[in-house]
């Protein structure tokens, strides 16, 4: 008896939809599919039954599913090694994956294959991994967990040794100190070391297939019992294979300096309502104007002479405006309203005299009125000093923030521009007023502006360094999804048409075979085209994305790639045929041996002689 084991590739068992319309036919790897018709036709056993037995896994591009896959292979191989029995694989796609974890499978479980006569894999990617560097960076998220928990104690150790280093007590108790510290710093090490060697064992158990005597072991009994069949053409084997060669950019060096310029608009406002709501920053800010700019305490002792000389001026401003009042009400009465512009005069040459004197006694009135107002304003209530002597509330009065901000923009910029003690009149009033709604506009907006020039110069390099990570990452992420790597601790390289652990490698089929199943997958291409064009306003108004797969499995049949068109073509299925007729256990009907076709095969065969890898990268 001989068996022939048949394992589809990636996604081959879909059926898609519960709506989608039945294949029109079994697919190759199904009992009763076409191509086992023709194979027994073809081939049958030297001694028995041909047996044809279908492997079905979950078909997923997943690496751990190959993987597991695998394991669930090697138990059906096991059972055929049982009954003794001669037996081939063929493996379409990642179904070539699914045969070669099962053999390096095989290995790590010290099972032998003795009745494998050939394994044919066609159209397989086989994709190539590497360990990450670091053991932790190959454990599971648990196992990291464990890892940093058995070094907290080493961790605590070291630190209380470092104290003991900088205040430098660790050298000061003699020879047996050190002996305590040695036979301490062991003791806290167990943990992490008991923890680093278990998780090193589980790490070896693991990633058995790295193994260089388990690579050498599986080349050894495998390598000489394989045969790649792949297109030229074929689109998941180059495109996998190429994959890892493309640098697409998906974000331009510029592209996150917009969105992180916007930060700068609006800077200056959160900048504010930060501060305002900050009783921390409010009382320091309070704190530097009452000792740096306003120095209350110097001017305090001025502060009663002053304000008796304030008073004199006060009541001289009063006589005033009261003079000017009655100067421009009185225009009818000529006599009366130049003795009120002379009696004007008079008060204001006696203010300026008394600004004069005032300025002489005291050089310092203008910092003095300044300081004086502000601790009226901010570090005083009902005339006493708040707590401490700081900002009144403690900077959680909203209120008192806002004012003393507002104070800072406003007061202290008219005051430098104005005398508030000579000026009078709607004029200097509306100056008071205007000076702050001119300038600080002005000034915030030259503020802004450079804080703009600040933000974009950051979100240039900010933005090259992100596009550079995200590119980076997206390519990363592209081809591990392509390639269905879903593994912990392994990297992804690309993919070949021989596995890593194999240095031999085939060339491609026959262009003579070739262009066969080039023209078939073209032919079905141009039939499945006009379908699908026909089918275009049907598909625009599919109600569901469900009801539009389904219509889109039922124009497209999936020949119309070379890497799924291999078994429609006879003359493939003539070649896979004759190769399996010269395995042991296995031969060729006396039917196919007087087919035309036989001597091709046999011609096809001749051409495709193993080659060292290197010859053909």
């Amino acid at each position: 008896m001989a068996t022939i084991v048949t394992v589809h590739g990636t996604y081959a068992h879909f059926v898609g939809p519960a709506d989608a319309p039945a294949p029109a036919e079994l697919q190759w790897w199904q009992t009763g599919s076409r191509w086992e018709e023709h194979l027994r036709q073809l081939v049958d056993a030297k001694d028995g039954t041909l047996d044809f037995v279908p492997f079905e896994w979950s078909g997923e591009n997943s690496e751990t599913a190959r993987r597991k896959a695998g394991s669930e292979l090697l138990k059906l191989l096991a059972e055929l090694e049982d009954r003794k029995e001669r037996y081939c694989l063929i493996g379409h796609s990642h179904g070539g994956s699914v045969i070669a974890s099962a053999l390096v499978n095989s290995v790590a479980k010290g099972r032998q294959l003795d009745g494998l006569e050939k394994w044919i894999t066609v159209g397989s990617p086989f994709v190539h991994l590497r360990k990450e560097r670091y053991l932790f960076s190959r454990l599971t998220l648990p196992r990291q967990v464990v890892f940093v928990a058995s070094l907290m104690l080493l961790m605590m150790f070291l630190f209380y040794i470092g104290g003991q280093l900088l205040d430098g007590t660790l050298f000061g108790r003699g020879h047996n100190q050190l002996l305590r510290l040695a036979f301490s710093a062991t003791m806290m090490s167990l943990p992490f070391i008991f923890f680093y060697t278990f998780l090193r064992m589980l790490d070896v158990r693991r990633y058995f297939a790295y193994r260089p005597a388990l690579i050498a072991e599986a080349k050894t009994r495998y390598a000489e019992r394989w045969l790649p069949l792949n297109h030229e053409d074929d689109e998941a084997v180059q495109g996998l294979k190429l994959l890892p060669k493309v640098k697409l950019s998906f974000f331009d060096k510029g592209f996150a300096v917009p969105m992180l310029t916007l930060v700068a608009i609006f800077v200056l406002p959160l900048a504010y309502l930060y501060i305002v709501t900050s009783p921390t920053l409010m009382v320091a800010i309070g704190d530097l104007l009452k000792t740096r700019v306003y120095d209350v305490a110097q001017y305090r002792a001025a502060d009663p002479a002053i304000d008796t000389m304030r008073a004199k001026m006060d009541a001289l401003r009063s006589q005033l405006r009261q003079a000017r009042v009655t100067a421009e009400t009185s225009a009818l009465d000529a006599t009366r309203a130049e003795s009120a512009r002379q009696e004007a005069d008079a008060l204001l040459k006696q203010l300026r005299d008394m600004r004069r004197s005032l300025q002489e006694r005291h050089p310092a009135y203008a910092q003095v009125m300044r300081a004086q107002r502000f601790k009226q304003r901010f570090l005083e209530r009902n005339g006493q000093p708040c707590e401490g002597g700081m900002l009144c509330g403690g900077g959680h009065d909203f209120r008192l923030n806002s004012a003393l901000l507002f104070h800072i923009v406003t007061d202290e910029l008219a005051s430098a521009f104005i005398d508030e003690d000579l000026g009078w009149g709607p004029a200097v009033g509306f100056l008071r007023i205007a000076l702050p709604i001119v300038l600080v506009p002005v000034a915030f907006a030259l503020l802004a502006l450079a804080i703009l020039m600040i933000v974009q110069l950051i979100a240039r390099y900010l933005s090259i360094g992100i596009s550079s990570g995200l590119n980076g990452l997206t390519r990363h992420e592209i081809t591990r999804s392509a390639l269905g790597n879903d593994t912990v601790g392994e990297i992804a390289l690309g993919a070949d048409s021989r596995p890593a652990w194999l240095s031999l490698s085939y060339p491609f089929l026959p262009s003579e075979l070739g262009d066969k199943i080039t023209e078939h997958s073209n032919q079905v291409s141009c039939r499945s085209l006009a379908k699908f064009r026909d089918a275009i306003s049907t598909l625009a108004f599919a109600a569901t994305e469900e009801s539009k797969a389904g219509l889109i499995t039922s124009y497209f049949t999936w020949q119309e790639l070379i890497h799924t068109s291999y078994f429609e073509v006879p003359e493939f299925r003539k070649l896979l045929s004759y190769e399996v007729g010269l395995a042991d256990g296995f031969a060729t009907r006396e039917a196919f041996s007087s087919d035309p076709d036989y001597a091709r095969a046999m011609a096809w065969h001749s051409a495709l002689q193993p080659q060292p890898a290197a010859a053909l990268d």
